[in-house]
């Protein structure tokens, strides 16, 4: 597996749980902010960008699977976040 694909796997099982919350009793109204903190977003984009770096240096240029991509995509957009570059 390229580092590409690990990271992508490990940001969706980092956000997933923010779809499924354990809370029964909903938190009291609060402005609407992001499930997905902006600082976890910017890490991402760093980490995806050395992942690229680092495929293309070890032979995988072409690892990064469309279908991760996609199913990190639609998890981001189900938490009303937007990721523009993968």
């Amino acid at each position: 597996m390229c580092v590409y694909s690990m990271v992508c796997d490990h940001y969706y099982e980092k956000w997933y749980p923010y779809t499924h919350p354990w809370q029964v009793v909903p938190p009291p109204i609060q402005p609407i902010q992001p499930a997905i903190p902006q600082t976890d977003i910017e890490e991402f984009r760093k980490l995806l960008e050395r992942a690229r770096e680092y495929d293309k240096r070890t032979g995988q240029p072409d690892c990064d699977l469309e279908e991760k991509r996609q199913r990190v995509k639609k998890l981001a957009q189900d938490l009303g976040v937007e990721i523009s570059f993968l």
